[in-house]
Formats: structure tokens, C-alpha cells, sequence
């Protein structure tokens, strides 16, 4: 007796639990169930076909998404091609089962290169060819054809945006209805953007690169959109940049803006930056050698990740302001390179705060000087759902104490401890001292908690191969470590990264490719 199937809603969600974690070779497979399965497959599968194999035009599976999207290209974009003088490479004769680029939802940029490059003649893109002026200009029209071709057959969510006019290439203004999130360089045409203005209004999370110039254009596109929530710009470059007209039409998402990630310095006055009082996550990645300046009247009462990946020259005591102002939500506070605490006082007042403010607290970060181990105990009993603490020192600390402490004191609900030296920042080799008997101790000790992922900074040399044998023992046979590492920084892990997912809601391009 055949068993009843699945429902096509159950198989969806789990064909989804499977792409989620990467595993390609399953959802390849589950392909040639039966019809239904295929049905199911095909949409989760083309969602990003692109991530498949980083797009690298020799992979032979890349090969074949170009020759699959080469068959559905429409008969009147292949004469355009060839009328102006592009020559075609047909890969394939195949006509495909479904109409697979109807469930693209991702276009970037290096995309359509990537299939020029698998489908076309290659020597558009060869410099050295005779005429560079005829080459530039056919691989533009490519460009433009194969834009238009997506946007109005796929159900585009995540677009980069080229540097020419789409809406001189397109026509339905249905193209853009269903885009939630765009990547752009600010330094383009206005123009570009005061043509979307009129047609893409739903953009939830907007990626402004090479911010350096405050384009107007892109001003009035900020102003227009009815739901904004995620903000990242980044100008690669240390020199200073105010962008006064994008700053002013952000202001109007005061009440939705939720997320705010900043690479290179901060882009608008503090002033304005005070206005978003709803912030749930706010990421820094300064290298404009200059500290946070915050206007009296910032204040995150909401916050719930604190992310600050490298900044030097923001005084502590800053951090420490902002988590003083929130009201218990602070769900994350990861720091990699930052300034050290002036003092004993500095350091302790800061433990203190999240002490006093952050009863919710799973993952912290903690500058430890000798002299806060009062504070610090009062934390670990107050804060009974920390998950994972990363310990930051540049002064030569022996490890043991501390981990002791941890061991006996902590919720038992912690499970990932992070040793990080950034002395090579700072001082030298300085950082954590410890020995492979110390490590057993602390090993031993941990025996019955939950298993643990141990991080380790060892700028001191610390981490010999004896170390490296204690390590091993307590992973594969005492069970007592479910991982552990030698990482520099938070995002050297992938498996930090995936257990402490800040974005987890959003599908960024940066961890999708």
C-alpha cells in the first residue's frame, strides 16, 4: 500500500530547510523524484542559481545555467545580437522543462559578465582585440539586452544596480513592484535614480557603496520608499564625506529603520544619526581615523545587537553610554579591534552597565584588565542567559583564574568562550598566558556542562603542540569541547558566523555568494 505523498507546501519547506544549509547535492537529487518533487524543487533551486558555483563561467554546472537561460532567451533579443554584429556560441538545442529564470529573485552585476562570458563570444571581453571601440560598445548592448530580459521575465527581489539608465532599457514598470533590496555606488548618474524613484517604492534594505558623493538622485529614491529597514554604506576610502541630502531623506524612516551598518566612517551628522531611536542592530566598521562623535540626544533604547568590528579611536566609555540607555534588549555585543579602556574604572563601569542593562544578554564582549573580577561576577549571576563570552586583553594575563571562574561561576547556559590577544594592535605579543595543564584543569572542571566552543587569540605562542593534543583529547574522546579554533577575529569562524547570525532574517548578497 502506497503511503499518502507530502502536501506541495510541506515539500517546500523542506526543499527550503535543505537550501538553507547549502546542500545542493540533496536538492539536485530530489529533482528526479517524481513530478511533483521536480515542481517543488525548481523554485528553490533558481531562486540563486548564481550561488551554485560562485559563477565562474569554466565550472561545467555554471555552464549549464548558461545554457539553460541561453535557451529561454526570447527570439527578437537573439537577432538584436547578432545585428549588431555579436557572434553566439549556442550551447545547447535542449528546450528546458520550465521556465526557469521566472524564479531568479537575485541579479548582480558580475551575473550578467559571468554569462556572457559561459554563453557569448569571449572576445568581447578581450582588450586586446583590434577595435576596443567596437568590443566596449557591443558588450554594452549585451548588457542592456540581458538586463531588460531578466527584469521583465523574473521575479527580481535582490538587484545591483548598473551604471547605465534601466528604465531607458525596460519598460513595465511591474519590473521593479517586487524588489526588496538593491546594491548601488553612490558616485552614478542621479538621473538613474530619479528614474526608479517613479517605480520602485517597496526597497527594504538598501546597500549605498563608494559613498562618496551626495547624490541627489539617490536622496529622492531614499525618500519615496514606504518600509525602509536596513541601511549599509560604505565609501573605501578614509577621506571624509558628508552626505547631507541622503542623511535628510533617511530622517523620514526614523520610525522603520531597524538596522544600520557603517564601513569607513559615519556618513551624516550625529545629529541625525540621534534621530533613529527605533535601531535594533547597529554595526561599525570605521577606519576614518577620527571617534564616534554622538549627539546628547542618542539614544537606542531598543538595540539589540551591538556590533563593532574595528574602530579605533572611539573612546569606551561610549559604548558603554549607549548600553546604559537601552532598556533591557541587548541581545549582542560583539567587538573585535577597538580602543582600550583608560582605566580599571572605565572597564569595570562598562561591566557594570550591562550588568544594570542587559538581563537578556546571550553573547558579550568584555575588555578585561585585572581589578573588574567583582564586577564581572555580579554579571554572570545576573545575566543567566549568556551563551558565549569573548574575553579581550593586550596585557599579559594569566588564563587559568579566569577560566576557573568561568567553569564554577557562569549560567550554565554558556557554551562558547572566546581568548582574544589583540596586543599585535596595540603592544606586541601580549595576550593570555596559559599551559596544557591549565587547559586540562579547566577542561576537567567543565565536565558536565553543556559542550563548549573554545576560541582562542594566541599572539604569545601559547598554543603548542601539546596544547594542540589536550585540545584533541577533550573534542574526540572526553567530549567535553564541541569545537575550538585559533581565530584572530569573530568573523575568522565560520562557525561563530553561522551560530551568531545577526541577519538572519535578511538574505544579503554578502552571504549568499
Amino acid at each position: 500500500m502506497n503511503s499518502p505523498s507530502l502536501p506541495t507546501e510541506c515539500l517546500r519547506e523542506i526543499f527550503e530547510y535543505v537550501y538553507e544549509n547549502d546542500d545542493v547535492e540533496t536538492l539536485g537529487s530530489c529533482l528526479l523524484v517524481n513530478k511533483k518533487w521536480c515542481e517543488a524543487v525548481v523554485p528553490v533551486m533558481w531562486r540563486n542559481p548564481w550561488s551554485l558555483s560562485w559563477f565562474n563561467w569554466k565550472e561545467k554546472s555554471t555552464r549549464s545555467i548558461t545554457s539553460t537561460i541561453y535557451a529561454l532567451l526570447p527570439h527578437d533579443i537573439k537577432i538584436a545580437f547578432l545585428n549588431n554584429g555579436i557572434l553566439i556560441n549556442p550551447p545547447t538545442t535542449k528546450v528546458p522543462l520550465f521556465n526557469y529564470v521566472r524564479y531568479i529573485q537575485v541579479l548582480e552585476h558580475r551575473h550578467i559578465k559571468g554569462l556572457i562570458h559561459g554563453v557569448f563570444n569571449f572576445e568581447l571581453y578581450n582588450n586586446n582585440s583590434s577595435n576596443t571601440n567596437i568590443t566596449n560598445h557591443n558588450l554594452l548592448i549585451v548588457e542592456r539586452l540581458l538586463y531588460n530580459f531578466f527584469l521583465i521575465d523574473s521575479n527580481i527581489k535582490y538587484l545591483e544596480i548598473p551604471r547605465f539608465p534601466l528604465l531607458k532599457v525596460i519598460t513595465p514598470e511591474y519590473c521593479f513592484s517586487g524588489l526588496k533590496e538593491i546594491t548601488c555606488d553612490a558616485d552614478i548618474s542621479p538621473q538613474i535614480f530619479k528614474d526608479l524613484e517613479k517605480v520602485c517604492t517597496n526597497i527594504e534594505k538598501l546597500i549605498i557603496n563608494r559613498a562618496i558623493f551626495d547624490n541627489e538622485g539617490l536622496a529622492l529614491l531614499i525618500r519615496v520608499q514606504k518600509r525602509l529597514q536596513y541601511l549599509s554604506m560604505c565609501d573605501n576610502l578614509i577621506d571624509e564625506t558628508n552626505s547631507i541630502k541622503i542623511g535628510n531623506s533617511l530622517v523620514k524612516h526614523e520610525n522603520s529603520l531597524l538596522n544600520i551598518h557603517f564601513r569607513g566612517q559615519i556618513f551624516f551628522s550625529p545629529k541625525i544619526l540621534a534621530r533613529f531611536s527605533k535601531l535594533k542592530s547597529l554595526t561599525l566598521e570605521l577606519s576614518a581615523e577620527k571617534p564616534i562623535m554622538l549627539h546628547d540626544s542618542s539614544n537606542f533604547p531598543f538595540l539589540e545587537f551591538l556590533e563593532i568590528i574595528y574602530d579605533r579611536f572611539t573612546p569606551y566609555r561610549v559604548f558603554t553610554n549607549i548600553i546604559k540607555k537601552t532598556k533591557g534588549t541587548l541581545r549582542r555585543i560583539a567587538m573585535n579591534v577597538i580602543e582600550e579602556p583608560e582605566s580599571v574604572k572605565e572597564a569595570k563601569d562598562y561591566v557594570l552597565a550591562i550588568t544594570n542593562h542587559c538581563p537578556k544578554i546571550e553573547f558579550v564582549t568584555i575588555w578585561y584588565k585585572e581589578g573588574i573580577d567583582d564586577a564581572l561576577e555580579i554579571m554572570v549571576q545576573k545575566c543567566q542567559k549568556l551563551e558565549g563570552i569573548k574575553l579581550i586583553t593586550i596585557e599579559d594575563i594569566k588564563a587559568l583564574p579566569l577560566l576557573i571562574f568561568l567553569a564554577t561561576k557562569a549560567p550554565r547556559s554558556l557554551k562558547m568562550i572566546n581568548l582574544s590577544s589583540i596586543g599585535e594592535f596595540f603592544h606586541g605579543d601580549m595576550g593570555w598566558e596559559f599551559s596544557p595543564l591549565d587547559l586540562s584543569k579547566f577542561f576537567e572542571m567543565w565536565k558536565g556542562r553543556k559542550l563548549l566552543n573554545f576560541y582562542i587569540s594566541d599572539v604569545k605562542g601559547n598554543l603548542t603542540k601539546e596544547c594542540v593534543k589536550i585540545l584533541h583529547k577533550y573534542l574526540c574522546h572526553d567530549k567535553v569541547l564541541n569545537n575550538w579554533e585559533e581565530i584572530q577575529m569573530l568573523e575568522d569562524s565560520e562557525d561563530i558566523i553561522n551560530h551568531w547570525e545577526t541577519y538572519e532574517l535578511w538574505m544579503t548578497a554578502e552571504y549568499r555568494a
